[in-house]
């Protein structure tokens, strides 16, 4: 979108100077700074998703990530100005581009940061505080797993829940009562363990061998490739594939007292 409102503003108002160009190929040339804005983006990408190793904080990363996707497109486009127009490299052009570049690019970040607000608020409010006194209902619920051996039973009440663990035809259940923390093992595989919970249950499968009460996640670290989930009874970390990474961060927006 960025390459077409730059392209937009040069065929327009033709500025530096190419309002006054009359030789050949004018448009074509002119053409040539939305692809260099592309290639421009594609790099500022690269560095955002380095960035996200660097856990930095919301309004920083707000502040910095667009620094840098205008300050690298503006250096892109003075590069080509002066291959293409100029022949020769003024710093005071390189300024005037940098400036041009921020000036355009104010307004799509504006659109942008204003459209994802609205969709914030397109979830109501209501419908995440049901959701979350339903967690809070389940939580308190005593529930009965059973494996697949005979008398092969647990009785928990699902918020002493940490995480469940599959290992071949088994499961490790980790239980914390509010004093200790114990295992129980049933003869069941985690899919159809996971199956006994109650529908809008608090425990979800993060991993293929991993299953975590979003009740009890203290916080997370990691990126799209997996996370891994600190506990606030444990001091055992839980992974999450990265198949699971954004369901996981989605439940826990809605989960209460978690991260």
């Amino acid at each position: 979108m960025f390459s077409f409102i730059t392209l937009f503003v040069l065929f327009i108002f033709q500025p530096f100077g190419t309002s006054n160009d009359n030789e050949p190929y004018k448009l074509l040339r002119l053409s040539g700074y939305g692809l260099v804005t592309f290639c421009a983006l594609l790099l500022s990408g690269v560095i955002e998703i380095a960035l996200l190793k660097i856990k930095l904080k919301s309004l920083s990363r707000l502040i910095i990530i667009p620094f840098i996707y205008l300050l690298i497109t503006g250096l892109f486009n003075h590069g080509y100005f002066v291959v293409a127009v100029l022949g020769a490299w003024h710093w005071q052009n390189q300024l005037l581009f940098v400036g041009y570049i921020f000036c355009i690019g104010v307004f799509p970040l504006i659109f942008l940061l204003l459209v994802n607000r609205h969709l914030k608020n397109l979830i109501p409010s209501s419908a995440a505080n049901t959701n979350q006194t339903r967690l809070e209902e389940i939580a308190l619920e005593v529930i009965s797993l059973k494996g697949e051996n005979k008398n092969d039973e647990v009785k928990v009440a699902h918020h002493h829940i940490l995480f469940i663990k599959s290992a071949d035809n088994y499961c490790e259940i980790t239980i914390f009562d509010g004093d200790k923390i114990a295992q129980s093992l049933l003869r069941t595989s985690l899919t159809g363990l996971l199956k006994q919970l109650p529908h809008s249950t608090s425990v979800v499968k993060c991993h293929r061998s991993y299953a975590v009460n979003l009740l009890s996640v203290k916080h997370y670290s990691g990126n799209a490739g997996g996370l891994q989930l600190s506990l606030n009874e444990s001091n055992i970390t839980i992974p999450v594939s990265r198949t699971y990474v954004k369901t996981i961060k989605d439940a826990l927006l809605l989960a209460p007292k978690t991260c």
